[in-house]
């Protein structure tokens, strides 16, 4: 007796479907990832609020190559440097001496207006032209 099946079993598998769902769960996954933010600060912006700056005043001494000195654009004798400097910085740490000196000027005139700052605990900012 030899018994035939009517109906066959295919044995292949169709994947269309599946990669439909995959695709799907991709863009689904690429879509929501780009929304969230996990590495976000929160940040708190303080208010507008009203203050000056008080900006460091600015001295400027110049040291010609002649041996003259300016403070301020005035012609000081090289006696008199230190002591207008302290009457001009004094109570003043934060002010900076802009040091304007020629080519030419002598080592030692420059010096002297540094030791001058250093000992009043100002900055000093050089300029040789």
């Amino acid at each position: 007796m030899a018994l035939r099946r009517r109906s066959k079993v295919s044995a292949s598998f169709s994947m269309s479907s599946m990669t439909d769902i995959v695709f799907l769960l991709l863009i689904f996954f690429m879509i929501t990832s780009t929304l969230v933010h996990p590495n976000a600060l929160k940040l708190v912006i303080p208010k507008k609020s009203v203050t000056t700056k008080n900006l460091p005043k600015y001295v400027n001494v110049r040291v010609t190559a002649g041996g003259s000195f300016y403070v301020n654009n005035r012609k000081i004798s090289k006696s008199n440097v230190e002591m207008r400097l302290v009457q001009i910085l004094s109570g003043n740490e934060k002010a900076v001496i802009k040091l304007r000196t020629d080519k030419n000027a002598k080592t030692g005139d420059v010096a002297m207006v540094l030791d001058i700052a250093e000992t009043l605990g100002n900055k000093v900012v050089l300029d040789i032209r």
